[in-house]
């Protein structure tokens, strides 16, 4: 997997990262330690553009669940009554994880596990970028 970086002022400033490969078991770590090394170095919002990845393994999910994790509003203080509700009705979207252009074998991985109940999935970028 190869990752290309890119940093863009919106709303807030938001991180893309354009990977390019399969998001696999011999992937996924690479993936989870750049995205870890660019939330280190104060990435809040990560828009992940899957333009180019042709497959998401049971493994991409866990890394793309782990990057939520990490994101996760309520390790960014917000109210975790509020976002449990939010969850259970329905009305919940990350705030902070976004991806961009995944294609119809990696939506359906997605949808699969319910990632997509608040993973946020766009194929226009500037869409993308003003959901966060």
């Amino acid at each position: 997997m190869e990752i290309s970086y890119s940093t863009v002022q919106a709303r807030v400033p938001i991180t893309i990262m354009r990977l390019r490969g399969a998001l696999d078991s011999s992937s996924a770590g690479y993936f989870m330690d750049q995205a870890c090394q660019e939330i280190e170095k104060g990435a809040k919002n990560i828009l992940l553009d899957f333009s180019e990845v042709p497959f998401m393994s049971s493994v991409g999910i866990r890394s793309l669940s782990a990057i939520y994790d990490w994101l996760h509003p309520v390790k960014c203080g917000a109210d975790q009554k509020a976002v449990t509700q939010a969850v259970h009705d329905g009305s919940y979207h990350a705030p902070h994880l976004k991806i961009l252009n995944p294609n119809e074998r990696v939506i359906h991985a997605i949808q699969m596990v319910a990632l997509d109940r608040y993973l946020q999935m766009f194929s226009d970028e500037h869409e993308a970028l003003a959901a966060f």
